[in-house]
C-alpha cells in the first residue's frame, strides 16, 4: 500500500514537471498572439470633412480613436467648397483614405474609386439610404452621413414681427412674403450664390421635390429638359424669381458662406433654401431653436428624405484595415453624428424619429431615396444613367444654374440648353 502511494506521487511529480512548460508555452504563444492583434492595425490614414466649424470636435473624435489603435494615425483634413475640390482630388487620384464622395461619382463607378465595406457589419436593416451606397455589382462602398431634406428655413421671430402668420405654399405667395420682409430693411433670402453646393442644389436635389421621377418624362416623353413643365425648369425659375426681384443677398459675387450665417443669426436675412442639418448649425452657432422653423419649397409634392455626403474607403489606401476600422469607428455610436451634430441614419436613432413624426404637419407624402432606390428596377436605372449622362454632357452643371440665374437674355440660354439637350438626346 506504502509502495502506491509513493508511486502516485512520483506520477503527481512527473506530471507537474511535464505540465508547467506546456503552461509556459501556451502563455508565450497567448502573448505572442495578443502582441500581433494589437499592433497589426497600424499606419498613417487621412481622413476627408466639409465641416470646417467642426475641427475640435473632429480632432477628439480622432484622439479617441488613436487612443483605442496606437498605431494609427489619422490626419484631419477641412474643406470648405467641399463639391468642386472633391470632384478635383477624385479626377487627380487624390482623394483622402477616407473621404467624402464627390456626387460625380455614381453607383455604376464606385468600383473604380473605392473599396468595399460589406464587412463593417452595417446593414439596410440598421441604417437608412443604405442602397444609395451600393455599387451595381451589388457591393457597399459608402455609407450616408446623414438623413436630412430639403426646404425652407426662416427665422420665425421676424415672420412673428412682420405678422407673417401662414406659410406660403406656392411661388406667388412665396414672393409675396419676400416682398413684406424686404419692404421692412431685411433680406428675404439668402441664396448663396457664390457656393457651388448650393448651386448644384437647384439641378440635382430640388427638381425631384416638383416631380419624383422627372427624368422618366424628359426621357421616355421626349421632353425639353428646360421646356415649361420641367422640374428643373420650375426649379430655376423659382431661383431665378428670387433674384431678379432683389430678394437676396446684394453681392451675391462676393457673398461667402460665413458671412451667411452671421447675417441669419443677426437677424439680416430671414430665410435660406438648404437642408434641415442648417438648422443643427445654427443651434451651434448660438440661434435658438425655437426661434427656427422650415416648411416645404413652394408649389412641391413632396418631403424628400436624402442621404447628405456619403463616405467611403479609397481604394488606393496604403492601410485599408485601418483605414475601414476609423470608418466603421464614426459610425458606430453615431459618433460622428454627434461630432457634427447632424441627423443621424440611423434607424434607431430618437432625434431621426421624432424629426419624421413632425413632418406629419404638412400633409405631404414623405419618401424615402433610398426606398426609391431598392425599388428601381434595371429599366429604371437605365433611363436614369443616360439622364445624368445627358446632364453631365449638356453641362447643365451649377456654372449653367450660376449663369442663368444672373442672365440678362435667360430665354437665349434656355433655348440653346434645350437644342442641344435634343441633339444629344436623340443621337
Amino acid at each position: 500500500m506504502k509502495s502506491l502511494k509513493n508511486s502516485n506521487k512520483i506520477w503527481c511529480i512527473i506530471f507537474v514537471i511535464l505540465f508547467i512548460p506546456l503552461v509556459i508555452a501556451l502563455n508565450k504563444v497567448q502573448k505572442h498572439y495578443t502582441d500581433k492583434n494589437e499592433d497589426e492595425l497600424q499606419g498613417d490614414i487621412s481622413f476627408v470633412s466639409n465641416r470646417t466649424d467642426k475641427s475640435d470636435e473632429l480632432n477628439k473624435l480622432i484622439e479617441e480613436f488613436e487612443k483605442i489603435h496606437p498605431n494609427v494615425t489619422v490626419k484631419l483634413e477641412l474643406i470648405g467648397d467641399a463639391e468642386e475640390i472633391l470632384e478635383r482630388k477624385a479626377s487627380l487620384g487624390d482623394m483622402a483614405d477616407v473621404t467624402l464622395v464627390p456626387s460625380v461619382i455614381q453607383g455604376k463607378e464606385f468600383y473604380k474609386y473605392f473599396l468595399p465595406i460589406d464587412d463593417l457589419g452595417i446593414t439596410k436593416e440598421k441604417v437608412y439610404d443604405y442602397s444609395s451606397g451600393v455599387g451595381t455589382d451589388g457591393k457597399l462602398y459608402t455609407l450616408t452621413t446623414s438623413e436630412s431634406w430639403h426646404g425652407v428655413i426662416y427665422n420665425k421671430d421676424i415672420f412673428k414681427e412682420l405678422g407673417i402668420t401662414r406659410l406660403p405654399t406656392n411661388q406667388a405667395e412665396f414672393l409675396d412674403v419676400c416682398n413684406k420682409i424686404k419692404s421692412n430693411g431685411i433680406v428675404p433670402v439668402a441664396l448663396n450664390y457664390k457656393q457651388s453646393w448650393i448651386m448644384g442644389m437647384w439641378g440635382d436635389i430640388i427638381p425631384y421635390l416638383y416631380n419624383i421621377n422627372f427624368e422618366k418624362g424628359v426621357l421616355l416623353n421626349n421632353e425639353d429638359i428646360l421646356g415649361n413643365d420641367s422640374a428643373i425648369y420650375k426649379a430655376l425659375n423659382l431661383a431665378r424669381n428670387i433674384y431678379s426681384n432683389g430678394y437676396c443677398e446684394e453681392d451675391p459675387l462676393n457673398y461667402e458662406w460665413r458671412q451667411c450665417k452671421e447675417d441669419i443669426l443677426d437677424g439680416k436675412i430671414a430665410m435660406i433654401i438648404w437642408n434641415s442639418d442648417f438648422i443643427y448649425q445654427l443651434e451651434d452657432l448660438g440661434m435658438g431653436r425655437d426661434s427656427i422653423g422650415m416648411f416645404p419649397l413652394p408649389d412641391t409634392n413632396v418631403i424628400n428624405m436624402t442621404g447628405d455626403y456619403k463616405i467611403a474607403i479609397n481604394k488606393n489606401t496604403k492601410y485599408p484595415e485601418a483605414a475601414k476600422e476609423f470608418l466603421k469607428y464614426l459610425f458606430e455610436e453615431d459618433r460622428y453624428v454627434k461630432a457634427v451634430n447632424i441627423m443621424s441614419n440611423s434607424k434607431e436613432s430618437e432625434r431621426t424619429k421624432e424629426v419624421l413624426n413632425n413632418l406629419n404637419e404638412f400633409n405631404l407624402p414623405v419618401k424615402f431615396q433610398s426606398d426609391k432606390l431598392l425599388n428601381e428596377t434595371d429599366e429604371d436605372r437605365k433611363i436614369y444613367n443616360k439622364y445624368y449622362t445627358l446632364k453631365n454632357s449638356v453641362g447643365l452643371n451649377y456654372r449653367f444654374i450660376q449663369s442663368y440665374i444672373t442672365s440678362e437674355n435667360p430665354e437665349k440660354l434656355r433655348e440653346d440648353m434645350n437644342s442641344e439637350w435634343r441633339e444629344q438626346r436623340d443621337n
